[in-house]
């Protein structure tokens, strides 16, 4: 057996006796490392970081200032973050639509993040901002019949944590990611899902260019806009 099958071998037979939270905790190591190597190689600074993610909110609404912004957010969950936006954007003419099966992931996402979590059991936050909106239902279901309203500025707050529903809201958006766009991720140190949707969607428009306002220290919330 050559040295590297006989490392791997010992790795399973090690990988046997490992619980899956050991597996988990490993594999977010590696995610760490990745999302360090995947800023440097596309050139972005991450020298500044934040505390979390409010002051990336703050930072993007101070960029957008007292326009007519269409903040979209994908993944409410019990609604922190779009509650968050409606005290930041103070134009009346502002909306903003929530999007969420309120049923859960539609997936597993990690060994301990199964299909179903984040479930509210279908029921939408309460909320007294009449320029929110929610669209109950998957993303596919609901995306190909939304229309977008008019704008100045458009945020997309990308928070469904899975590869596939970030991509899914990406090709559907793709026509109105015009320069000026916002784009924020909330899982974005996860190579499998938003960042791999992300870089595969910067493949895919190797014209296109994009700076990053900010991101907090382990580089999970990240906020992007597209410049060119």
């Amino acid at each position: 057996m050559s040295p590297g099958r006989y490392v791997k071998a010992l790795l399973t037979r090690i990988g046997v006796h490992v619980p899956a939270r050991a597996i988990h905790r490993l594999n977010a190591a590696i995610n760490y490392l990745e999302v360090g190597r995947w800023m440097a190689a596309h050139n972005f600074d991450t020298s500044t970081r934040a505390h979390d993610r409010r002051e990336i909110f703050k930072k993007v609404a101070e960029d957008v200032g007292a326009q007519q912004v269409l903040y979209l957010e994908f993944g409410v969950h019990r609604g922190e973050s779009i509650r968050l936006w409606s005290d930041l954007l103070r134009h009346p003419d502002a909306r903003l639509h929530g999007f969420d099966s309120f049923e859960g992931l539609p997936e597993d996402w990690t060994l301990i993040d199964g299909r179903g979590t984040f479930s509210t059991d279908g029921h939408a936050p309460e909320v007294t901002d009449r320029r929110i909106k929610f669209f109950k239902g998957w993303f596919e279901a609901t995306l190909p019949t939304y229309a977008v309203p008019a704008h100045e500025r458009l945020v997309v707050h990308l928070d469904a944590d899975l590869y596939s529903s970030t991509v899914t809201v990406l090709r559907a958006l793709e026509r109105h990611i015009v320069p000026g766009t916002y784009l924020l991720f909330d899982e974005f140190s996860d190579r499998m899902h938003e960042l791999r949707a992300f870089d595969e969607f910067l493949r895919a428009h190797p014209d296109w260019r994009f700076r990053l306002v900010l991101a907090d220290e382990i580089l999970a919330r990240a906020a992007f806009e597209r410049v060119a």
